[in-house]
């Protein structure tokens, strides 16, 4: 069983002690993926723009939920390229089975010429 890990993280200036089972470096990378929206947003705003909390953190939702399901997407996506390779390697396969067939077939007939010549 994973040991419970309690890591101090800032975020937006706030230190913060986050628990889980997940790695130190892996909590810290969540805090760091939260710290680069934040700043994404605070960076997209005109200077002198104050945002009141509530609309920093849906901005932030929103912004969090659009990489989630371009995550998704994209995982689709190389999935279904996974399987298109998959299926073509699976093609090949069946050439080159298909081919070694062939060549043990003419290998067999070149032996029985062979054979016939020698005979003749």
């Amino acid at each position: 069983m994973k040991n419970k890990n309690d890591v101090e993280v800032l975020i937006d200036g706030t230190k913060y002690t986050l628990c889980g089972y997940e790695s130190t470096e892996y909590i810290l990378k969540v805090a760091s993926y939260i710290n680069s929206k934040i700043d994404e947003i605070k960076s997209n705003m005109p200077p002198g723009t104050l945002l009141d909390e509530k609309t920093r953190n849906l901005l932030m939702h929103l912004n969090i939920a659009d990489d989630y399901f371009k995550s998704i997407e994209k995982y689709e996506m190389l999935n279904e390229e996974k399987n298109d390779i998959d299926k073509v390697l699976f093609e090949l396969k069946h050439e080159l089975a298909s081919a070694k067939d062939k060549i043990e077939e003419l290998k067999k007939e070149n032996a029985e010429l062979e054979r016939r010549l020698k005979k003749y």
